[in-house]
């Protein structure tokens, strides 16, 4: 089942080598900017809003399965008309790369995780209905980062905010468990791509045994960790991260097609 919605993103770059990034629950387009700003123009970013942030009127019963946004991943492929593409995700949208390198490993050049849900996490609330509480907000955020100013009040505020409404609550609730719900374990053995797993060293919420047990799985695979670096190492630690990323793209990719 698709999410019906127009298919939004955020588009960096002028090349002619497409990267797709796919964000975590909580992200969204922005987390990607400070990494894209280190390429070159040989590079050409999409990163895609999935269509899970807050704003609408969201009711929690309209999303049931992960494969929901991998059906919305692949719409944007078609849509943009994108033979291959390197694929980049973070927590969730990590979890969302690997369900589409399972369905159309022919569309993927190269596959990018850090911080993958689809193995093990810690769930951030505890196991504890989340509280549109700013303590207890500011107690949750700072477990993402290795960095706890990461946690900002404008951050912590905005959190607090989105959580206040009820409604949304109970439809991050159903995605969340639908990502504990998707293992991918078993599958990983069929994913036979150059893979990129890029690591917080000292994230919390799946740790770094997460990372080694994704390396395992993948046989094409190379593991990075990011010391003094937490859950979304391309918003602690972008320098790096990038630095990492490059590397692994100088190898030749397919090129975008023609916007015209």
């Amino acid at each position: 089942m698709a999410i019906d919605e127009p298919i939004q993103y955020t588009e960096f770059g002028e090349g002619d080598r497409p990267v797709v990034l796919l964000h975590g629950l909580f992200g969204g387009p922005e987390n990607w900017r400070e990494i894209v700003e280190d390429f070159n123009d040989e590079y050409r970013f999409f990163a895609l809003q999935f269509p899970i942030d807050h704003g609408l009127d969201r009711r929690h019963t309209d999303f049931n399965a992960i494969d929901q946004l991998t059906d919305y991943v692949e719409n944007f492929f078609d849509e943009l008309h994108l033979d291959k593409a390197v694929l980049c995700g973070n927590s969730l949208g990590g979890l969302v790369a690997v369900d589409f390198c399972l369905r159309n490993s022919d569309r993927v050049e190269k596959l990018v995780l850090t911080g993958s849900a689809g193995l093990f996490e810690h769930a951030l609330s505890g196991g504890k209905y989340p509280r549109a509480e700013p303590e207890f907000i500011r107690e949750r955020v700072q477990e993402i980062f290795y960095d706890a100013s990461m946690a900002t009040d404008e951050l912590v505020e905005e959190v607090v905010r989105v959580l206040a409404d009820r409604k949304y609550v109970r439809f991050l609730i159903r995605i969340a468990r639908a990502t504990q719900e998707r293992n991918v374990k078993d599958e990983l053995s069929q994913i036979d791509l150059p893979t990129l797993i890029i690591w917080g060293k000292d994230d919390q919420i799946t740790p770094p045994f997460v990372a080694q047990e994704f390396s395992d799985g993948i046989r094409n695979s190379q593991l990075v960790y990011i010391d003094k670096c937490g859950h979304a190492p391309p918003l602690e630690r972008p320098r790096e991260f990038s630095r990492i990323l490059e590397k692994f793209l100088k190898t030749s990719l397919p090129a975008c097609p023609s916007r015209n």
